[in-house]
């Protein structure tokens, strides 16, 4: 019998990797829910709604799936109350109706290292979370639920907190922003004035989005009872670097001279301060074998060749002056 895998927001980010990576598998019939049709999957396997008014009970009782993955989330720009009806009151309603329909899938959880709050050192599933913004409050509401509901149904799930993911995304992300101006300076003649960069003293532990894949991945495969059931686990590189050394490395692959960089000037937005976030993944490597495959330079690299395929010269991001 083939195995069914559920993505929710298949269609997202980390989602439409994942689904991706899931339909490479052998003897997997991967299916997908989002408020939009995913083009990736059979007609079949496209669920669409939105998920606080959905009827989950109708379509989870069809699919009966062995694993979800629960990758929807709202945007940390998203405002408050919407943050707190999507990734709390959303994943309460989708556990609740796993458990309404009799279902025992592995359920992996897409949490956010925003949980902790920012650390002067490496943080592991033990640290207490204080997190600073909504982002993270709401992040860690999800957390809670999902935990409530292992404990009082002994439902197998598990929580994945992801660190800096990056790698073939929207421009938002501070590596994304970055290599696209880069890129653009590249193509642009003259060259733009200045690239903008927020805090070139933050330091993150950013992991490549087809290692936070791969990690998902491993995590659904856990045999053993105790290492699921609301267990946490980090996601991330290992190492924090600092965005200025991220920055300087993407120059550095660039295809911009040094007699040209001379020219273009760093606008810098925000508290030039420092600020830690750094993952211990100890844990999820004991557990699972899973470590990273993607270099931090190797990403960046990519990084630069995906916008260069996708940006074109007709995509202003700066206005040079």
């Amino acid at each position: 019998m083939n195995r069914r895998i559920l993505v929710t927001g298949s269609t997202g980010y980390i989602g439409r990797h994942l689904t991706r990576q899931l339909l490479g598998l052998p003897e997997t019939e991967v299916y997908g829910f989002n408020r939009t049709y995913d083009e990736k999957l059979p007609a079949a396997h496209c669920l669409e709604g939105n998920l606080l008014d959905a009827n989950l009970l109708h379509w989870l009782g069809q699919i009966q799936p062995h694993i979800i993955y629960h990758c929807i989330g709202t945007s940390p720009k998203s405002p408050f109350e919407n943050q707190l009806r999507v990734n709390a009151e959303g994943t309460r309603r989708l556990l609740q109706a796993v458990i309404d329909n009799g279902l025992r899938p592995r359920v992996i959880v897409v949490g956010s290292a925003a949980e902790y709050g920012l650390r002067g050192e490496a943080v592991d599933e033990n640290t207490i979370c204080q997190p600073e913004g909504e982002y993270g409050i709401s992040k860690l509401a999800q957390s809670q639920i999902a935990q409530s509901f292992a404990r009082r149904y002994d439902l197998p799930v598990v929580i994945a907190r992801v660190f800096n993911v990056y790698g073939n995304t929207e421009r938002h992300l501070a590596i994304a922003s970055l290599a696209a101006q880069i890129v653009q300076a590249e193509v642009l003649q003259p060259l733009p004035s200045e690239i903008q960069v927020y805090n070139l003293r933050s330091w993150r532990d950013f992991i490549h989005v087809d290692d936070v894949a791969g990690a998902l991945m491993a995590l659904s495969a856990i045999h053993t009872q105790n290492e699921l059931s609301g267990q946490v686990y980090n996601i991330g590189s290992g190492i924090s670097t600092p965005i200025s050394a991220a920055l300087d490395l993407l120059l550095a692959h660039s295809a911009l001279s040094k007699d040209a960089l001379k020219t273009v000037a760093l606008k810098l937005h925000g508290l030039q301060q420092k600020d830690v976030s750094w993952a211990d993944i100890t844990k999820i490597r004991q557990h699972t074998g899973w470590k990273p495959q993607v270099t931090l330079e190797q990403g960046l690299r990519r990084e630069l060749q995906y916008w260069r395929a996708n940006i074109g010269d007709t995509l202003p991001l700066v206005q040079s002056k």
